[in-house]
């Protein structure tokens, strides 16, 4: 996947972006810097990825994530997701390690959003958590949030995302299906 910001992003986002791609193994931040969408969604399929992950900036906040997939053409992903904080946990992204990637959600309130997020990322979701590997944990005691766990330490290994809202971009059905 790669992952860019908005044109004007907030140091925030960036710093993000560039978290993220130490702990998502496949990943790459480019900056987004003045190229148009178009031009980003052709550099993403020039390096091999078939999705874009867009942090947008917000009244100088980390506000949204929005999905691109990109093939023979592109298209943006009737999905979109919410934020109503970043933690960034310096010290505590170490460098991604290859494997695969699961999404667990630990309690059911968070279930529906793992289905959804799944979807969107292209990656599978454990009805277990994994024992071993990168788990994107997902918990809506408190209020929605990601993390990302390495197992079978449980270790805390990158941002964590409050979300405020998860669905669709476009008024459809908000799961990436356009």
């Amino acid at each position: 996947m790669l992952i860019t910001t908005s044109r004007r992003p907030c140091h925030l986002a960036r710093v993000l972006c560039r978290e993220l791609v130490r702990i998502l193994p496949g990943s790459e931040y480019v900056p987004r810097g003045a190229k148009k969408i178009e031009e980003v969604a052709s550099l993403a399929k020039q390096r091999g990825h078939d999705r874009v992950l867009l942090v947008n900036s917000i009244l100088g906040q980390v506000g949204e994530l929005r999905f691109l997939e990109v093939g023979d053409t592109w298209r943006w992903l009737d999905a979109l997701v919410k934020l109503s904080g970043v933690r960034i946990n310096r010290g505590k992204v170490k460098p991604r390690r290859p494997g695969e990637v699961k999404i667990y959600a630990a309690d059911a309130g968070a279930a529906e959003f793992g289905r959804w997020l799944g979807k969107v990322w292209g990656i599978g979701c454990s009805d277990r958590l994994p024992e071993s590997g990168l788990v994107v944990f997902l918990t809506s005691a408190g209020g929605l949030r990601v993390q990302f766990r390495l197992m079978p330490e449980a270790e805390e290994v990158g941002p964590v995302l409050e979300v405020a809202s998860f669905g669709s971009l476009f008024g459809g059905r908000g799961d990436g299906s356009g």
